[in-house]
């Protein structure tokens, strides 16, 4: 029988720290994606590079946006009033999921800071659970896999927002008897580390995750002689240090950034441009943010590291990365001060290493593992045939 753990956000320092029965088992850092869980879940699930399966950021340019109905309201996108925009947002969410059209991790995100006028310009990544069979059917992921072959399994606590405690509710009418592979999904580590980084709630938390993890185990161990534990996660976590940027305080004049098409999110600036004008004013400022040392604009070097050679008119035309430990402040989230601690950020820094836990052998040259194993590895654990093209590797010795 194999129990698959999914927990958001939990980086390799924190487990080896706090979560004592993980720690215990062979375990190896995870090197991220680089960009947001979105697509990092899209790479787990998948076994595919972001530029095959893209999916990177959570929202892009595109016809479909669930905001197309502002166009149709004389004088409404000019409206740029707070209270307006999260109304706006709510109502969207709701009409959206209530007719099952979007029923995604993140529903309808509310475009906070972003002006009306550009809502309609943008389209979920997304728009549906990553378990769903609606979920960008041309490739095959864990989920579809489990069912065409036919492999009796429970997927518990993947659905729309889900709530702190869910795994640990839902997983008590688990039959082990009747089951082959059991996937849980643990979301709320990745809202602890957010709210508390490093600090001592997010530690208790994990350390109650880590325990859930045993007890499920050990339950498991009642009714079936060989149980194989695979735990991981898609990231870690960094802890903010000084001023969050504003990024309209690198404009010049009367420009601000709300002139351009863009999306500002945690730690990124994505734009999009009407003419060459705007492209080399756009450019002059995201230097000056280099001069300053915080960041770099992602050019095809990056892109050709990371695989990130995408469609520009869809996730970014020009793109600046805003390098740890900072974020963005006035973004499409909100105003960003209540968040301790923040992910994204380049795969290569240590404390952004995620984390892969396993009662079976990994195989000792293997120093790091990536999210694309995780496919190839669970497939492997299942006996199933890898006829999927997957571009990572089984981890077992």
């Amino acid at each position: 029988m194999i129990l698959t753990f999914f927990m958001d956000g939990v980086k390799y320092s924190m487990m080896k720290d706090y979560m004592p029965f993980l720690a215990s088992l062979n375990n190896r850092p995870v090197t991220s994606e680089f960009g947001y869980s979105c697509a990092c879940h899209a790479t787990m699930y998948r076994g595919k590079y972001i530029d095959e399966h893209n999916t990177w950021f959570i929202w892009k340019r595109g016809e479909n946006s669930p905001y197309k109905w502002i166009d149709r309201v004389p004088l409404l996108k000019y409206m740029n009033i707070l209270p307006l925009k999260l109304f706006i947002g709510k109502v969207t969410n709701k009409m959206a999921t209530k007719s099952g059209k979007i029923t995604a991790y993140s529903g309808v995100p509310c475009l906070v800071n972003l002006p009306l006028k550009y809502w309609s310009l943008f389209e979920l990544s997304d728009n549906v659970m990553w378990n769903d069979p609606n979920w960008k059917k041309d490739i095959p992921n864990i989920f579809t896999i489990l069912k065409d072959k036919d492999i009796k399994h429970r997927v518990i606590a993947l659905h729309n927002k889900t709530k702190a405690d869910d795994a640990f509710i839902e997983s008590k009418d688990l039959d082990f008897k009747e089951l082959e592979y059991v996937y849980y999904f643990i979301g709320y580590t990745d809202n602890m580390m957010h709210s508390y980084g490093d600090d001592v709630e997010a530690q208790e938390y994990l350390t109650k995750v880590d325990n859930f993890i045993r007890e499920e185990y050990e339950k498991a161990k009642l009714v079936h002689e060989n149980v194989t534990v695979i735990a991981f996660s898609d990231h870690g976590h960094i802890d903010l240090e000084g001023d969050l940027i504003n990024i309209n305080k690198y404009f010049t004049g009367k420009k601000k950034v709300n002139d351009y098409i863009h999306l500002i999110e945690s730690n990124y600036a994505r734009f999009w441009f009407r003419n060459d004008k705007e492209r080399q004013e756009v450019k002059e400022v995201l230097d000056r943010l280099i001069s300053d040392g915080y960041g770099y604009i992602i050019d095809q070097t990056v892109k050709d590291k990371y695989h990130l050679s995408l469609n520009e008119k869809e996730h970014g035309e020009m793109i600046f990365y805003l390098a740890p430990p900072r974020e963005f402040t006035n973004t499409i989230w909100g105003f960003g001060h209540s968040v301790k601690s923040g992910h994204g950020y380049e795969p290569i820094h240590p404390k952004h290493l995620g984390i892969f836990c396993s009662n079976k052998r990994i195989k000792k040259e293997i120093e790091f593992v990536s999210l694309l194993d995780i496919l190839p590895t669970t497939l492997e654990s299942l006996q199933i045939k890898d006829e999927y093209n997957l571009r990572g590797n089984c981890l077992w010795e």
